[in-house]
């Protein structure tokens, strides 16, 4: 296997992430600040959210509750599996190969994570269940590159979401373009970070 699916960023607790108040769409900036052995360095991400209007959708998933430090290695080891398994049952993939977070708890160190394939309806492949996703509204955020900014992207979403009145809407979605399993340079990696979202009529 070529390299771990996706790199947890550094504890929450060295990160600055700070999500201006503008208006939905428009550019905002998270600035992630650590200070090691004295030095301080800043990096500053320019975030456009989009707003998605996602239809029902069918997901083959395989889902196991985890330690953190397990995480990586499930996403890398179970990703392959999965389309190894997919490609020889000649399953067509409706998207790209997605991973879903139920939960992600920091002080347990314990997390509820799942990697899924979107598929068509009725599609079987012992023993992956299949799922129904209803057709949501969302917002979410374009990555390119590799995996550090994650988490802060994750937080960005989260305080957008707080800062609309929104409800989220479990589970969050990581859809992989690009990834490990298409190109080795991990500044081809392409990530679309989805949060779905409660209707406010809802």
């Amino acid at each position: 296997m070529r390299t771990s699916f996706r790199t947890l960023l550094l504890p929450f607790l060295l990160l600055l992430c700070v999500a201006c108040g503008n208006k939905s769409g428009e550019v905002e900036e998270i600035v992630s600040k650590e200070t090691v052995g004295g030095d301080t360095s800043v990096q500053t991400l320019q975030l456009e959210y989009l707003d998605l209007d996602l239809p029902e959708r069918h997901y083959l998933v395989f889902r196991q509750e985890l330690a953190l430090q397990d995480v990586n290695g499930f996403f890398g080891m179970e990703t392959e599996a999965l389309a190894v398994a997919a490609a020889k049952a000649n399953v067509v993939a409706t998207g790209p190969m997605t991973a879903f977070t139920y939960a992600w708890d920091t002080s347990r160190g314990w997390s509820d994570v799942a990697v899924a394939l979107p598929v068509a309806e009725g599609t079987k492949l012992p023993p992956y269940v299949l799922i129904t996703l209803p057709a949501t509204k969302a917002i979410a955020l374009d990555m390119d590159g590799s995996y550090s900014a994650l988490s802060a992207m994750h937080v960005a979403l989260d305080q957008e979401l707080k800062r609309r009145n929104l409800q989220h809407s479990l589970p969050s979605i990581e859809e992989y373009p690009v990834g490990p399993q298409q190109s080795a340079d991990e500044n081809d990696f392409k990530t679309r970070i989805i949060y779905p979202y409660e209707s406010p009529q809802q």
